[in-house]
């Protein structure tokens, strides 16, 4: 088979018979970031266990020690943060993978020919293989509290990380793009990722928040109703219906918006890099 490489223009999208013939080339990007990531790390695949482990028993010593409730979600603490803390953790560990995907990998770049694109996507693929490991340790813990999920639990997962890595390839492939020409991206991220924790509903539920408007705004956040989503699948909560479709919509709109932007950035890249 004879493919015609040439260069992408700036107002033209991706090809997908182009991305389906290098597909094994996503598979090699992929399975190299997995390998270095553990290869040399003592505790190795455990490292996936122990972050959301440790970030849930934080959140739940500060609940004991503060006394917080969940309003009327009648849910064991220590499985509602854990089930935010593995959403989010996909989240933002790939939003800033992605996001630095083009740089880490500028030798690359300037050796081979396929599509650039397969730099974000290979990082979102190396977290969703994280968050496939994480979900293990949450089976052990329902059954201790014992509270078993919904069956609806079998699409709305599926549902969930579709969505979330709608939202990241879109934000990651934008600000990897970004990051190629302004390093000052590297230093933005994290403090995106932070300020966004803190207005997810990782540890607090809806609930929990008394000011009306503001209980509307934050599905602005598209996490948010990813998250409840999840625990709707979970646990059978309440979902509010509208601020999830907001949710859905603005993680749409980042997709095209960073696939749009890569798209048309990506002709300049190994000059820069």
């Amino acid at each position: 088979m004879e493919i015609e490489i040439k260069p992408p223009g700036k107002w033209s999208f991706f090809d997908v018979k182009e991305l389906a013939f290098y597909k094994d080339t996503l598979y090699f990007l992929a399975w190299k970031d997995i390998k270095i990531k553990y290869k040399q790390a003592v505790l190795g695949f455990l490292w996936a266990f122990i972050q959301p482990i440790a970030m849930t028993a934080v959140f739940v010593i500060f609940n004991l020690a503060i006394n917080v409730t969940l309003g009327d979600v009648n849910i064991p603490y220590p499985l509602f943060v854990l089930s935010g803390v593995m959403l989010w953790n996909l989240f933002g560990n790939a939003v800033t993978t992605t996001s630095n995907s083009v740089v880490s990998n500028a030798n690359i770049l300037k050796k081979i020919y396929f599509p650039r694109i397969f730099f974000p996507m290979s990082s979102l693929l190396v977290n969703l293989f994280d968050f496939f490991i994480t979900l293990l340790i949450y089976i052990p813990v329902m059954v201790y509290f014992k509270v078993y999920p919904n069956w609806d639990i079998i699409y709305i997962l599926p549902i969930c990380v579709l969505l979330v890595s709608i939202l990241v390839l879109g934000i990651g492939s934008f600000f990897g793009a970004l990051n190629v020409k302004y390093r000052d991206v590297k230093y933005v991220i994290p403090f995106i990722i932070q300020l966004l924790f803190f207005i997810s509903p990782v540890f607090y539920s809806n609930n929990q928040i008394a000011i009306p408007w503001l209980k509307s705004a934050y599905y602005l956040n598209p996490m948010t109703g990813v998250i409840e989503l999840f625990r709707y699948g979970l646990f059978g909560t309440q979902i509010n219906q509208f601020g999830l479709s907001i949710s859905i919509i603005i993680s749409f709109v980042c997709l095209i918006v960073g696939l749009y932007y890569f798209r048309k950035t990506e002709y300049f890249f190994a000059d820069i890099s």
